[in-house]
């Protein structure tokens, strides 16, 4: 019997998405219970609800998985093997807070959730959930009675690399972060060589929302003696050929041409991780690349989205609209039904991780025990990281300039320290643009004070 509990289940369509994916697999669908968990019960149930229904269609495919529901923690994750985190503290309240009051003050965030006021602050809001998970997976998860093999906690929930820091300071090797950010960039750079997928061949890595894609490869697949050879030049001559083809993306292009390495987060992410846009209205106007989305580097637009979609989930929720759906044979792009299958079957799944530098050993010149985002291999052992990489310089640079922010935040966190708090934000590249640290004092400050009832436990 293999458990996977969810916690977030009732996630405006996302818990859907993954868990299905692991059902896509016939080794996960054997002798499986899925375990769900949310503090919303009006939408804990309608996922229920909806599984069941999915169940029902699919009889023949589904008669040996069994789906659970519970508002306890505890109840979810007992035996639990593998352990999926979706879920956001305080919702699109606490999510306006986070880029109103920046805003106020002259901080302007597109999405928010990363680094930043909104990112260190939606990190600071997840910390007690994140503590109950690890302590509760210590004492009742998988095989923890034994020296076996313990649970897998597998975060999807931003700001991924502080999460994913903080897990494992309190339980070294629990948790792996997951994002898309990867399986993206590099559908879309496929598509600017004009490469099949077996034509195309990349490595990545960095950290989360900020990795480079350091090589990629192109093969003909139709002529028996190509060869492997740098898609890079190919990408440039497409461009000179079309520069329409940067379509949205005139951001993160500059980026590209400034580094000379194509990264994973989209123009309207990217803006808030560097100094060089969100500073000045001609600025964002120049590389605006939409007229809405990310890639319109308005202000808050996730914001704005997240909350007309949680809204009508909750709406759904409440009037159980069931919507039904053919059996899904094929995953995702989304990585944990992959990793549970390789673990379970040994059939060797590669993946873009966010796991502990441990020792320096797999970005070599990035910091000792910082979260990165690597290459990865699960099996029956595990997660395998892919080690001795080194960024160039201007990459490094770059990464090392967002991974001080989520040391500071993390720091701050586990010491309860929010002078700590402060220096993250101040140390911020978008936000120290624009304020001074006294500015940025008084910002942090007004921010403790507006979140405090979720923040209760920061004292």
């Amino acid at each position: 019997m293999v458990k996977i509990a969810f916690i977030g289940a009732g996630s405006k369509g996302f818990g859907q998405k993954v868990i299905t994916d692991f059902l896509a697999y016939p080794a996960l669908r054997k002798n499986t219970i899925i375990s769900l968990n949310d503090i919303n019960e009006t939408r804990l149930k309608y996922v229920k609800k909806w599984l069941e229904t999915y169940k029902e269609d699919n009889p023949d495919k589904l008669g040996n998985v069994t789906f659970e529901a519970s508002l306890d923690k505890k109840k979810c994750l007992e035996d639990a093997k593998y352990v999926v985190s979706a879920f956001m503290v305080g919702g699109w309240e606490a999510y306006k807070i986070d880029v109103d009051i920046p805003y106020k003050y002259g901080v302007t965030q597109c999405v928010g959730d990363t680094i930043g006021p909104g990112g260190v602050f939606r990190f600071l809001r997840s910390v007690p959930v994140y503590k109950e998970i690890i302590e509760l997976l210590k004492e009742v998860g998988y095989n923890t009675r034994t020296k076996g093999i313990r649970p897998l906690h597998l975060n999807y929930t931003n700001p991924m690399a502080m999460n994913t820091w903080y897990c494992n300071l309190l339980w070294p090797d629990s948790t792996v972060g997951l994002c898309h950010g990867v399986q993206g960039t590099s559908n879309l750079l496929r598509l600017y060589i004009g490469a099949a997928p077996n034509e195309f061949s990349y490595l990545c890595a960095g950290i989360n929302h900020m990795a480079w894609f350091l090589d990629i490869q192109y093969k003909h697949s139709t002529d028996s003696n190509s060869k492997w050879v740098d898609a890079y030049p190919i990408i440039w001559e497409h461009y000179k050929e079309e520069p329409e083809m940067v379509g949205s993306e005139k951001l993160r292009w500059d980026m590209f041409r400034a580094t000379g390495y194509f990264m994973t987060e989209s123009s309207g992410h990217l803006s808030e991780y560097l100094p060089y846009y969100r500073k000045r209205k001609d600025l964002l106007e120049k590389y605006r690349g939409s007229k809405w989305g990310f890639d319109s580097l308005e202000h808050a637009v996730d914001m704005q989205n997240f909350e007309k979609d949680s809204k009508k989930a909750d709406e759904k929720a409440e009037q159980e609209e069931i919507t039904h759906m053919k059996f899904k044979n094929q995953p995702s792009h989304e990585y944990a039904s992959g990793i549970v299958n390789a673990m379970e079957t040994d059939d060797i799944f590669r993946f873009n991780g966010n796991v502990m530098n441990k020792g320096q050993g797999l970005i070599i010149n990035l910091p000792r025990d910082c979260c990165v985002e690597v290459p990865c291999f699960a099996d029956y052992h595990g997660i395998h990281p892919q080690g001795g990489i080194e960024l160039p310089t201007q990459c490094q640079a770059l990464c090392m300039s967002n991974i001080m922010v989520q040391k500071a935040a993390v720091e701050g966190a586990i010491n309860k320290d929010k002078e700590k708090i402060y220096h993250a934000i101040m140390l911020d590249p978008n936000t120290a643009s624009i304020l001074c640290p006294d500015e940025i004092r008084n910002m942090v400050d007004e921010m403790f004070k507006a979140e405090s009832k979720w923040l209760f436990w920061f004292k």
